[in-house]
Formats: C-alpha cells, sequence, structure tokens
C-alpha cells in the first residue's frame, strides 16, 4: 500500500482506503470536460408555455450545486482533518473537482438561454440554510456525510426524472447525463465511508444526527414546496418522486449499513407535511 508521512487514521480500515484511492482513479479515467465534451452548439429547446417554470427548476438545481461546492471546500479540511488519511484528501478533492464542474455548466447554460435570477431572497436563503445545517453543529464530519447521502439521491433523481421528460431540452440533457456519471460515484464513496465513522458514535452522537437530519429535511420540505407548482408543469410528477425517493433513500440506508439509525419513513413523513 502506498505509505504517506501523514499518520494514518485508526478508524478506516485497509478497504476503505484502497476504496478512496480507487474512487479517485474512477474519476481521473472518466472526467469529463464541461466545455468539449457537451455540444454547445445544440439548439436549446425550451417549449414556451414551461419557459418560466423550468429555469426556475434549473436556477434552483444550480443553487443546491452551488450550495454544495461551497460546503465542500467548507467541510474537506475538516473530514481530512477528522480521519487523517491521505486517501480520503484524494478522494475528497476529486469530488470537489466534479461540484464545481457541474456548477459551471449549470452557470454557463443558464447564461446562454438567459435564464439566471428566478430565485427569491427566500428561496435562496433556503438553500443557504441547507448548506449551513449541513455543515455547523457538532459531529461536524459525520453530519455532513449523511446529508450528502439524502441530497446526491435527490439530485440524481431530479436530474434522470428531468431527463426522461419527453420534451427536456436537449441541451440541458446532455449536461444531466455527464452530471449523472459523477453522482453514482459520489454515492459509492458514501456507502464506503458511513458505516465505519456514523458505527464509531456514541448513542448521544447518534442521536443528534438524526435529529440534525430531520431538522434539514424540514428545510428542504419547505423549499419544495415553493416549487411544487413549477414541478407540476414541466412535467414532473411530484407524488411519483417523492416515492420514488423515498424508496431509492430505503435501499441507500441498508445498502450503507445505516438503516438501524435513519429512516426512509421518517423522512417521508417530514416531506409530506409540507408538501
Amino acid at each position: 500500500m502506498h505509505r504517506s508521512p501523514i499518520a494514518i487514521s485508526r478508524d478506516l480500515t485497509d478497504d476503505q482506503r484502497s476504496a478512496f484511492r480507487e474512487l479517485f482513479r474512477q474519476q481521473s479515467d472518466r472526467i469529463w470536460n464541461a466545455d468539449t465534451d457537451i455540444d454547445w452548439t445544440v439548439e436549446s429547446v425550451i417549449p414556451p408555455h414551461k419557459r418560466e417554470a423550468w429555469l426556475r427548476m434549473i436556477n434552483v438545481f444550480h443553487g443546491l450545486e452551488f450550495m454544495g461546492l461551497d460546503t465542500i471546500q467548507i467541510m474537506m479540511s475538516k473530514a481530512t482533518h477528522k480521519l487523517r488519511d491521505p486517501n480520503l484528501n484524494l478522494y475528497l478533492a476529486a469530488q470537489c473537482q466534479d461540484e464545481a464542474r457541474h456548477t459551471y455548466a449549470l452557470d454557463k447554460y443558464l447564461t446562454l438561454v438567459n435564464g439566471h435570477g428566478r430565485l427569491s431572497r427566500l428561496e435562496q436563503s433556503l438553500i443557504n440554510r441547507f448548506g449551513n445545517l449541513a455543515s455547523f453543529g457538532l459531529y461536524r464530519a459525520e453530519n455532513w456525510l449523511t446529508s450528502t447521502l439524502f441530497s446526491e439521491n435527490f439530485a440524481a433523481l431530479f436530474l434522470q426524472k428531468a431527463s426522461e421528460l419527453p420534451d427536456c431540452d436537449p441541451l440541458a440533457k446532455q449536461i444531466f447525463r455527464n452530471i449523472l456519471r459523477d453522482e453514482v460515484r459520489h454515492v459509492n464513496f458514501l456507502h464506503t465511508i458511513l458505516p465505519e465513522l456514523i458505527g464509531n458514535l456514541s448513542p448521544l452522537g447518534r442521536k443528534y444526527i438524526w435529529q440534525s437530519q430531520l431538522l434539514l429535511i424540514g428545510t428542504v420540505s419547505i423549499g419544495l414546496r415553493r416549487i411544487r407548482q413549477e414541478s407540476g408543469d414541466i412535467g414532473l410528477d411530484i407524488e411519483d418522486f417523492k416515492d420514488t425517493l423515498t424508496n431509492n433513500l430505503d435501499v441507500q440506508f441498508h445498502d450503507a449499513g445505516i438503516d438501524e439509525f435513519l429512516h426512509a419513513a421518517s423522512y417521508r413523513r417530514i416531506i409530506d407535511r409540507f408538501i
């Protein structure tokens, strides 16, 4: 195994360290270029009657990606300081680059279609609050990574459902498909690190993370309520979205070995209360 002058954390297994290096290698092999791997000469086609709803939805998604980029830059040092493993540093640096590329591609798209500026101050505040809840307080690394499992599943589902719309803008579809390539790798990372990280928490620490997650889901739900109409206007079935998200989270929590700690059914009850 690669040796580093940095002290190796005893909180991580050799298999986890190897997995982090492999995910870093995968990112290097599969990295896409937002300028050359998307054909920006393809005409953007947004049905006129759906234009405002579509642009508001993309503004929300762009805001969430920007928040994710901001949060990972804050939390990289916190997570690596806590676990002190150079292999984790490699992976998180690669994911930070992914988030920057997503933000850049979405910003370029919104600029091209003259679509910026569709969020209110309240909506922008809710997006920022999501990032704050995920990265502040006690157990910051654990809370952030647990929150990321929800946000990655939410983002991947939105991209998948939006891409499947029969009148999805062909230019946007290219961007969505490239971003989805990265989201799968991000979820694999969380499945690798969360079982050990959560498993080392005290019962009090687990309770704190659980309560923090419920507060975060409540904030997300309030934000989703504000775009429920737009979701329907572009053709997304919000009830189907909630069903699929809940089912996906249930599977993800089980696969990550944390289903005794996190419960998708509780997430769904909170989401249903607000939406």
